[in-house]
C-alpha cells in the first residue's frame, strides 16, 4: 500500500518543481516598476539605459539588506558601471536615513526609491525574503536571482559576468 503511494507523490513533487522552474524562467524581462526616488522624482523601468541592471528589492530596516549594501559599496568596482535600482515598499521616511547612512547619493548609478503600497515588484518576482537581487545582462535578459541571505561573494561573482 505504501509503495503505491510513494510513486504518485514523487511524480507530483517532480512536476511541481518543473512548473516552478518554468515560471521562474518566464521572468526574462525586468519588472515594470514605477518608483519615487529618494530625491522625490519619479523613475520607472522604461527609463533604464541599455546595459546591465542590478535590481535589489529590500527593506531599509533589514539587517541582511544593510550588510549587503555595505559589502556592495566595498566592492563598488563590481557594480560601478552597472545600473543599480534599489526598490522598497517602505516609506520615504525609512529610505532617507538608509541613503544617508550609506551615502548612496554619492553613487550616480544607484537609484533608490519606494514603490509604495503597490508591491508590484514584490508580486512580479514573488519575493518572500529580503534582499531579493535580480541580475540582468546588457540585453535585458535575466541572468540570475538571489533571495534572502546568500553568500555575498556568490552574488558579486555573478555580477562580474554581466
Amino acid at each position: 500500500m505504501i509503495r503505491k503511494l510513494i510513486l504518485p507523490v514523487c511524480i507530483a513533487i517532480l512536476l511541481s518543481g518543473n512548473t516552478f522552474a518554468q515560471n521562474a524562467g518566464s521572468l526574462k524581462k525586468i519588472a515594470p516598476f514605477k518608483i519615487t526616488l529618494n530625491t522625490g522624482s519619479a523613475f520607472s523601468a522604461d527609463k533604464l539605459a541599455q546595459g546591465p541592471v542590478i535590481l535589489i528589492y529590500f527593506s531599509p530596516d533589514c539587517e541582511h539588506c544593510q550588510d549587503f549594501t555595505k559589502d556592495m559599496l566595498k566592492n563598488y568596482s563590481v557594480v560601478g558601471k552597472k545600473q543599480v535600482v534599489m526598490v522598497t515598499p517602505q516609506s520615504m521616511e525609512m529610505i532617507r536615513p538608509f541613503v544617508s547612512k550609506f551615502n548612496l547619493s554619492a553613487y550616480p548609478n544607484i537609484k533608490i526609491g519606494t514603490e509604495g503600497s503597490t508591491r508590484l515588484v514584490q508580486k512580479y518576482y514573488n519575493v518572500m525574503q529580503y534582499p531579493f537581487i535580480a541580475l540582468y545582462d546588457k540585453t535585458g535578459k535575466l541572468v540570475k536571482s538571489f533571495e534572502g541571505e546568500q553568500p555575498h561573494i556568490d552574488i558579486f561573482n555573478a555580477m562580474k559576468t554581466l
